[in-house]
């Protein structure tokens, strides 16, 4: 939410697409999130019981973790995205996603807490 808040869009928002669903839209992002925040990527989703493998079989081909109907998903890390997308200078680009990455660890023990959070110098004046 705080990157919703910082820019008034979504961070992921699934489309569909002519010869794919919304919800082929979703899990894609939710694989480009993966990738973004370091967990995994294609390892993760499409590896020996890999989550979204069980889940949902029919949105992958081979080669492990590749979507069946989106080919080319493009990385693009969340400070780049401020600074191309948003025109944020460098520094608060580069502050901001020191800000939000604790948050967005893949493994919910590795996540920063609220308390943390509020005591981010981001936060600070």
């Amino acid at each position: 939410q705080a990157f919703e808040l910082a820019t008034g869009d979504y961070l992921f928002e699934p489309h569909s697409g002519e010869d794919y669903s919304r919800d082929e839209g979703a899990w894609s992002a939710w694989k480009l999130e993966l990738q973004l925040w370091g967990a995994g990527g294609a390892e993760f989703v499409g590896g020996a019981g890999g989550l979204m493998v069980d889940v949902t079989p029919s949105l992958f081909a081979p080669p492990p973790g590749e979507l069946r109907h989106i080919r080319h998903l493009r990385p693009w890390g969340l400070r780049a995205v401020l600074q191309e997308k948003y025109e944020w200078p460098r520094g608060a680009a580069a502050a901001f996603t020191r800000f939000l990455r604790p948050m967005l660890a893949f493994e919910p023990s590795q996540r920063a807490t609220a308390a943390q959070c509020l005591r981010h110098p981001w936060l600070r004046p």
